[in-house]
């Protein structure tokens, strides 16, 4: 064998050599991405409701983070508000808020320094404020002269997610919103220590 042929022979060795190696590099990656898919999928059901607020599952799933386990856990600590968490697994997913507020005059003055975005939309003349993944409003109607004429505002907000859709946003709190209104907590201006739970 001349040198020209043993040049030619080790690159083709070299050739075969480089191409089992990317192909196993290709087989191991493909397995460990198979792996990553099925950690990443869904294994709990999305919610209809949220500690007794019907909301839209459907506008609802895309915020939801992979997991396998979901709860909700609900704590009305402050008889002026209700909080309703909603977990993944360790992670905090969603959480939405019912407040009883005295002299506040409009969402804004609710939001105060809650917000974890710029809320860059509005709807209804800054009764609701969002962002593509949190949103604030204000019920109409849900007045308590019980709770010194505190009026009853709303939060929906998402904590584990990429995922921002604004218009989203504004479904998601003004359905939410409006179900709020029906609560009897609404209707006789009840504060939420004096209900073991809100319908």
């Amino acid at each position: 064998m001349n040198k020209g042929e043993s040049l030619n022979t080790r690159r083709r060795y070299a050739g075969m050599r480089l191409a089992v190696v990317v192909t196993a590099t290709g087989a191991l990656l493909a397995s460990l991405s198979g792996c990553s898919d099925q950690k990443e999928k869904r294994q709990y059901a999305v919610p209809h409701s949220l500690c007794g607020i019907p909301v839209d599952s459907n506008t609802l799933a895309p915020f939801m983070p992979p997991g396998r386990k979901l709860t909700v856990k609900r704590d009305t600590t402050n008889s002026l508000a209700s909080i309703c968490e909603i977990r993944v697994d360790s992670r905090q997913a969603v959480q939405t808020e019912q407040m009883w507020l005295s002299d506040a005059p409009n969402t804004a003055y609710f939001v105060g320094g809650a917000a974890n975005s710029k809320l860059d939309h509005e709807a209804e003349d800054g009764r609701f404020l969002y962002s593509g993944w949190e949103a604030f409003g204000k019920t109409h109607q849900c007045t308590s002269e019980k709770l010194l004429n505190s009026q009853l505002f709303t939060a929906f907000q998402m904590n584990s997610s990429n995922h921002q859709d604004a218009d989203a946003m504004k479904q998601l709190i003004t359905a939410y919103t409006k179900a709020v209104e029906k609560t009897d907590t609404c209707k006789h201006g009840l504060s939420f220590g004096s209900l073991t739970h809100n319908r």
